[in-house]
């Protein structure tokens, strides 16, 4: 049996059944499947049957945006990569530094194709952040509670401005909505239930402005009213 599997083995060696090697690209949207193969590449000069496929994978998870990936083969000689991407929801601008944040809070350098290819809400730091580290988690933890709790209130946002300790949310409709960073969670909860009050006779993209940092306070303005 062992010399018969060595017989078949450089049999198949010398017609080259497992080389030339094909690598297929799955999942991948904004990730260039040319920049994937790139890395596998020097993984892949031998044969399919002797390729590492955990190198594979741990060689591609390391590229920016890239969350999960999974490899596998199909004889005689495709490699199959399946790539899932991290989604950005945020992208934040601070120091002239520019990055993306996943729904995990994981952070992604953003470059300009980058950020036309994901059209997320910014938020751009004015001042008033010492601690960016700590800061980066707030906004991860806000924006999981957003998406959970609230989002259409993120779906309609274009841009947050963070300045000392006041957070103004621009909505698409250019309505701002001004918060303190302290009462954040609590401040757009009551912001939540506003909406539900004043819907159907109007909607957030009614007022130029909704105050919110006063306890059990609603301030706002209507569009197109004077005083």
């Amino acid at each position: 049996i062992t010399v018969f599997g060595f017989l078949v083995q450089k049999y198949i060696s010398q017609l080259g059944l497992f080389e030339n090697i094909h690598v297929e690209i799955r999942g991948n949207q904004f990730i260039d499947s040319d920049r994937i193969i790139k890395e596998v590449e020097p993984l892949i000069d031998q044969s399919l049957l002797s390729i590492n496929l955990d190198n594979i994978q741990d060689g591609v998870s390391f590229l920016d945006f890239v969350q999960t990936t999974r490899a596998s083969c199909i004889l005689p000689s495709t490699l199959i990569i399946q790539v899932l991407e991290r989604k950005p929801v945020i992208l934040i601008i601070h120091d002239n530094q520019n990055l993306f944040m996943d729904i995990n809070g994981i952070l992604i350098p953003a470059e300009a194709h980058s950020i036309r290819f994901f059209p997320v809400p910014i938020i751009t730091v004015s001042k008033g952040v010492d601690d960016i580290d700590k800061f980066h988690l707030k906004v991860s933890e806000l924006f999981e509670f957003i998406l959970d709790d609230y989002p259409i209130f993120y779906d309609n946002l274009s841009e947050v401005i963070v300045e000392d300790d006041e957070w103004t949310f621009i909505s698409d409709s250019k309505t701002r909505i001004l918060t303190t960073s302290n009462k954040l969670f609590t401040q757009l909860n009551a912001l939540k239930y506003f909406e539900k009050t004043v819907f159907p006779n109007r909607e957030l993209k009614d007022y130029s402005y909704i105050d919110i940092r006063v306890a059990e306070q609603v301030i706002v303005k209507e569009k197109y009213r004077k005083g």
